[in-house]
């Protein structure tokens, strides 16, 4: 009879209907299984950085149909940024996005961008040299010593400047002997220490309590930090609105996972991390903005020293950066580049 022929004809067809590539969207990005991408993060969830990273999750996911399943975890829930690393190392976590501050305990050439060449530069001086070749080569040391992938440029946060319990402090000559607290970067200690003040790395956890009990006279952040932290409300005062230099935060991905991805996948995982860079640099101004008009608003004391203090200041530091680049261990050939490449870009003050 010819009815069992016919019979497997007709599985072998429909079988074949049931395979991706045959199916609607079949052999696209929305083929594939969801895929597990935690990213960490230890700002809190209202923060910049979180908001810019969950909308460039929001897209990663929603651009592949859900096969990256991008998820953001704020707070340090998985991981504080000291620990992070690591933790990318061994494949504990897929993504993380820590501050420059963090990273020159594993790569001390990081610590290049938060040396006194940095000290009151502004935003186009900053990004000539982070997008140029400078930064370029930062990520390559990144990516070859912590077998990580950066897959783009880096979001910033917003000027550092010196905030303070107690007032009104006009200029640099004030800070002698008070105790700062610093986020992280032995570059961030060598400096506030130069200017005459007690740098103590204290984790931002310890902060607000540290505030209360008057064991810090003051800290190194941002006017959004300040804000969203509610450093007013702990005791903060007076600022020194001195652009002690640019925290920024490098996009970090473990290389085994990156090269999981696909071709595709990985082009366009670029190609949204770069929007989102761009949107992000222009928010953490208004941010930054915003929040000094607000704390204006509630009270905050703020100086700014003089163009010629200022200068005094910055020829003070630079003077000790030799020093501080050895004490650091920062590779003399990154000096050599970013003197270089200062030559095409005519350094600006604020």
């Amino acid at each position: 009879m010819k009815t069992a022929p016919i019979l497997l004809f007709v599985l072998a067809f429909l079988t074949l209907l049931t395979l991706p590539e045959f199916l609607p969207g079949g052999g696209n990005l929305c083929a594939s299984e969801p895929r597990p991408f935690r990213i960490s993060l230890e700002n809190a969830p209202d923060h910049l950085q979180v908001l810019a990273v969950r909308n460039f999750a929001r897209r990663l996911r929603q651009e592949t149909g859900g096969a990256i399943a991008a998820e953001v975890f704020p707070s340090g829930s998985l991981f504080r940024d000291r620990d992070v690393v690591e933790a990318l190392h061994r494949g504990a976590v897929e993504m993380a996005v820590p501050g420059t501050w963090q990273l020159d305990r594993f790569v001390p050439d990081v610590a290049v961008f938060l040396l006194p060449e940095f000290f009151g530069r502004d935003l186009s001086f900053v990004h000539y040299h982070s997008d140029g070749p400078l930064g370029a080569e930062i990520n390559r040391r990144l990516e070859s010593r912590l077998s990580v992938v950066v897959p783009g440029r880096w979001f910033d946060l917003g000027h550092g400047h010196l905030f303070f319990r107690q007032g009104p402090v006009k200029d640099h000559a004030d800070l002698q002997g008070l105790v700062i607290r610093v986020a992280g970067g032995l570059a961030n200690e060598l400096r506030i220490n130069e200017l005459g003040a007690q740098a103590v790395t204290i984790a931002w956890g310890e902060v607000p309590r540290r505030l209360e009990r008057g064991q810090m006279d003051g800290l190194l952040t941002t006017f959004e930090t300040v804000r969203t932290g509610g450093l007013q409300e702990r005791g903060i005062g007076f600022a020194l609105e001195d652009f002690q230099y640019m925290p920024q935060y490098i996009p970090l991905v473990n290389r085994r996972i990156w090269e999981s991805l696909t071709r595709e996948e990985q082009q366009l995982f670029r190609e949204l991390w770069e929007e989102e860079v761009r949107h992000q640099r222009q928010a953490a101004v208004l941010a930054q903005e915003t929040a000094r008009r607000e704390l204006v608003r509630q009270g905050l004391d703020i100086h700014r020293p003089e163009p010629r203090q200022q200068e005094q200041t910055r020829g003070r530091l630079m003077e000790a950066q030799p020093d501080f680049a050895r004490r650091l261990g920062i590779d003399p050939l990154l000096l050599e580049i970013l003197q270089g490449s200062a030559e095409g870009h005519e350094p600006s003050g604020l």
